[in-house]
């Protein structure tokens, strides 16, 4: 999701723009508000946070826990 969604850029046909809050700025970005009659573009955005790792979980619900459980 990080790498496609927030670093790739291009979500709403602004190029190669990245999330300006979450997004991996390696030097400092430019992020286009998208509004009417014209779009405001925001320079200078900087990296705001600091990714130490990432997990993909996948939770069951409790139905199907005890679907599970009652499978044995």
């Amino acid at each position: 999701m990080q790498q496609e969604w927030i670093n790739r850029g291009n979500f709403v046909d602004l190029g190669e723009e990245r999330d300006p809050i979450v997004g991996l700025h390696e030097e400092d970005g430019r992020f286009t508000i998208p509004q009417a009659p014209a779009r405001k573009r925001i320079d200078g955005v900087q990296t705001f946070n600091v990714m130490k790792g990432g997990e993909y979980l996948f939770m069951p619900s409790l139905s199907a826990l005890k679907w599970l459980a009652e499978r044995r």
